[in-house]
């Protein structure tokens, strides 16, 4: 085999691989999703570790009701602190595009086309939406409902 033969395919006669192909494979590869989204799902994954720790205590470990559930009425004197409606929100928005980002990015790893890939962010997009304004209109309902 000569030389020339074994360059075809980024290899010198001696079976290793030439320097002019090892430069080519020794750049990293990027994805065509971007970092925001990465820097977005850690973000709020900190979020929810301080937001789920919140809730948890507020809901369960500071309620005098038997087995530290409480009953509507608890729930409606509960969601008429303003306080508690913020951080109750930004325990719902942080969960959801938290949860919205994970999905988007298993979906993506399947290796879908440009088309498939805007599909994907429009359809999660959209859920997240729903399950937004589902969530807001609910807790409004119980806040103003006490």
């Amino acid at each position: 085999m000569s030389v020339h033969a074994g360059r075809e395919h980024g290899r010198t006669s001696a079976g290793t691989v030439a320097p002019e192909r090892r430069a080519q494979t020794a750049r990293p590869v990027r994805s065509a999703g971007g970092g925001w989204g990465w820097l977005l799902q850690v973000i709020t994954g900190g979020a929810l570790l301080v937001l789920v720790v919140v809730h948890l205590v507020a809901q369960h470990f500071v309620v005098q009701a038997p087995g530290g559930l409480r009953d509507y009425a608890q729930v409606l004197a509960y969601l008429g602190n303003p306080v508690i409606v913020v951080i109750e929100s930004l325990f719902l928005v942080a969960v959801t595009w938290h949860a919205m980002l994970g999905v988007r990015s298993i979906l993506l790893d399947l290796g879908l086309g440009e088309i498939g890939r805007r599909r994907v962010t429009a359809g999660v997009t959209t859920l997240g939406a729903l399950t937004l304004g589902y969530g807001f209109w609910m807790i409004v309902v119980l806040a103003t409902a006490g």
